[in-house]
């Protein structure tokens, strides 16, 4: 069932009247915000409102998908035609996707922080006491969501968690070390106790308790690989890993993470709602107009399709290989592709999200799919958790984790009978965490490049070692086309328009190497 309908209004426009002249006091042709949030279901199409900003992200949107910089840096995809966002060749700046990521994230932390505002000065229009309290936490952690990503692509950015209602004042000083990171902690664990365990069914989609705690593991976990892999933020990675309800399983099986038949279910915890309208037109902006723009998911870059633009993304090498023959994860993963087009990669394509029935599009030529993208899921977490619990020498317990996700990967086969690949480990090190992260995780919402670094930090591994092999590149990156650089490229380089526009960050200057 897909959840809360269409999640596409239109937040409302500031308007600012002024009428010194009776010639002027006319009645305005739209409604002002002062007189917009009248009720609670109002108050309701504002929360939705920062929801939907998210199909920027994951939507085809003006055909120009922007895909790349979350799907290509690491070891586990890569593209057909060299890219600067998997050989990192060349990358700055300028990069359109690098814009366009940060620009949209920090719409959607003006939505955020405006609904904060609008919520804290509309309390008494509430008819449910509770679900003032509710949107509140779903601002704070869609908030969040856009810090973690900030932070962790750029390493510096403005922190802004209020209401930008002048000129004045309106340029913000970066952030040092993981003061992003922090805010976006104090953010989500002030929304696990605002959040409501659960929604209505009509409902389902919008974020819960379980998905703020399970946003806090990855956030902990994250922050101890960069602060010298500190016990007591392992410890708190695991406080929250135990708040989790009961109730949010692993599902039976693998595939239903990407199937839009099994959305929102039991695993997950935070999932972009795709969905389609009959007035979508994709090859518009994704912006305010209800008549414009797209709700749907894109995965086409993961076929031989003239919306990719020339680039089409598969599965590497070594991605490839860290699986153990047998493994019904890799049927629900990738297939070995007939097509010339896969041949930059042994033929090689990815096929989570468009494995059989999965694969529909529908909406002007067949561009979208109304596919949930699963942005964050219990078995993500759980592997964090283990490699917490590991770290704090709860051995033990971090074995049943990573048990648990390949007793799933097992029960995952076509015909309902269990394989009996992969076993149960006996014991658990770092490296058996690691390489399970990448099977069970591969080609999902930029998590393998998050990873890497995080564990570079750590020093689990040291990617100032690698070479274009280490990161599965194929024989099309030869060394004039490979450059990646330990120093520069752990981080994206703040973008053209940020450093042009606000002169706190020129001051700050652009990231080191670029």
């Amino acid at each position: 069932m897909k959840p809360f309908g269409f999640i596409k209004y239109v937040m409302v426009a500031l308007i600012i009247c002024s009428a010194c002249d009776r010639n002027l006091d006319v009645k305005p042709t739209r409604e002002l915000e002062s007189e917009y949030f009248s009720d609670q279901e109002r108050m309701q199409r504002g929360v939705l409102a920062v929801y939907a900003k998210i199909t920027d992200l994951y939507g085809y949107n003006a055909n120009a998908p922007r895909h790349k910089l979350w799907l290509l840096p690491g070891d586990d995809l890569m593209s057909n035609n060299p890219s600067q966002m998997d050989n990192f060749k060349g990358l700055n700046g300028s990069d359109a996707d690098v814009n366009f990521i940060w620009n949209r994230l920090y719409q959607l932390n003006s939505r955020a922080n405006t609904m904060l505002e609008i919520i804290d000065g509309n309390m008494d229009i509430y008819t449910n006491k509770a679900m003032a309290d509710q949107n509140k936490g779903e601002m704070l952690f869609l908030r969040s969501w856009a810090f973690y990503k900030l932070w962790n692509w750029w390493g510096k950015a403005p922190v802004i968690t209020e209401r930008v209602k002048s000129l004045s004042g309106i340029y913000y000083n970066p952030s040092q070390g993981t003061e992003m990171l922090d805010q976006a902690i104090v953010d989500l664990e002030s929304a696990a106790t605002l959040l409501p365990a659960s929604w209505p069914l009509t409902e389902s989609g919008r974020v819960t308790k379980d998905a703020a705690n399970g946003l806090l593991v990855k956030c902990y976990v994250t922050k101890a690989c960069y602060n010298g892999k500190n016990a007591q933020d392992y410890q708190k990675a695991i406080a929250a890993f135990e708040r989790i309800s009961s109730s949010r399983k692993l599902t039976n099986h693998f595939g239903e993470n990407f199937d839009y038949r099994f959305e929102n279910n039991e695993e997950s915890l935070f999932e972009f709602q795709a969905s389609l309208k009959t007035a979508e037109n994709p090859w518009l902006d994704n912006d305010f107009t209800d008549a414009v723009g797209t709700m749907g998911a894109f995965y086409k870059h993961f076929e031989n399709n003239f919306t990719n633009q020339g680039t089409i993304v598969g599965p590497t090498g070594k991605m490839v290989n860290v699986f153990q023959r047998g493994d019904p994860r890799i049927a629900e993963t990738f297939i070995k592709e007939a097509s010339g087009a896969f041949s930059f990669n042994g033929g090689y394509q990815m096929v989570k999200y468009i494995n059989g029935e999965r694969g529909k599009y529908a909406g002007i030529a067949n561009i979208n799919s109304i596919n949930n993208t699963r942005i964050l899921r219990l078995a993500d977490v759980k592997l964090l958790a283990a490699e917490a619990y590991l770290q704090t020498n709860q051995v033990g317990k971090a074995l049943v984790q990573v048990n648990d996700i390949r007793a799933r990967a097992r029960r995952s086969t076509a015909t309902g009978t269990p394989a009996a690949i992969p076993a149960n480990l006996s014991v658990v090190t770092m490296q058996n965490i690691m390489d399970e992260r990448m099977r069970e995780l591969v080609g999902e919402e930029g998590i393998r490049w998050a990873d890497l670094k995080r564990w570079h930090k750590a020093g689990f591994i040291n990617l100032a070692n690698w070479k274009k092999t280490d990161f599965g590149m194929g024989p099309q990156y030869d060394d004039t086309l490979w450059g990646f650089d330990v120093a520069a490229h752990l981080l994206m380089p703040i973008p053209v328009a940020e450093m042009d526009s606000n002169p706190e960050m020129l001051k700050s200057g652009q990231n080191p190497g670029y």
